[in-house]
C-alpha cells in the first residue's frame, strides 16, 4: 500500500508544471511620485536620494545582470524606507514588490556601503577643545 502511495506522489511531481517566474514592474518612484509624497515615504528629498545613489552606486552595483538584480536606486530606497518607518522587512518589500530576503540583503549592503563610502568623508570626531565642549554638553543633558 505504501509503495502505491509513493508512486502516485512521484508521478504528480514529474508531471507538475514549473511555477512561472514573475517579473514585477520596477518603475522609478522618484519619477512617478510627487516630491512631498517621496519625502513622506523615505524622509529624504529626491535630490538627497540621488546624491546617496550616486555616491553608493559603485559599492551597490552587481557584476552581472543574472536573475534581474535590484538596482542601486531601489536598494537605497528600500534602506531609507526601512530606516524611516522601522517596519518589518516584508512590509518594506511589499511597497516596491521585492521579497523579504532581498530587502534584508539590500538593507545590509546599503548600510555597509554608507559606512565604507560616507563615514570617512562626513563623520569626524571632535578633538582638543571641541571634544571638551561636546563632553560638557552631554554632561549637562545627563544632569551630572
Amino acid at each position: 500500500m505504501a509503495a502505491v502511495h509513493r508512486r502516485r506522489r512521484r508521478f504528480r511531481r514529474q508531471n507538475a508544471l514549473p511555477r512561472p517566474r514573475v517579473f514585477r514592474d520596477r518603475s522609478n518612484p522618484l519619477e512617478t511620485l510627487e516630491e512631498e509624497e517621496i519625502f513622506q515615504r523615505y524622509r529624504f528629498r529626491p535630490a538627497t536620494i540621488n546624491f546617496l545613489v550616486n555616491g553608493l552606486h559603485e559599492e551597490l552595483k552587481t557584476d552581472t545582470n543574472r536573475n534581474s538584480p535590484i538596482s542601486p536606486l531601489f536598494q537605497v530606497l528600500l534602506f531609507l524606507r526601512f530606516v524611516a518607518t522601522g517596519a518589518h522587512l516584508r512590509l518594506v518589500g511589499d511597497s516596491l514588490g521585492i521579497s523579504e530576503s532581498s530587502v534584508g540583503r539590500s538593507v545590509k549592503a546599503v548600510a555597509s556601503a554608507i559606512v565604507a563610502v560616507f563615514a570617512r568623508l562626513y563623520i569626524s570626531f571632535p578633538v582638543g577643545e571641541m571634544a571638551t565642549k561636546v563632553k560638557e554638553g552631554f554632561r549637562r543633558i545627563a544632569g551630572t
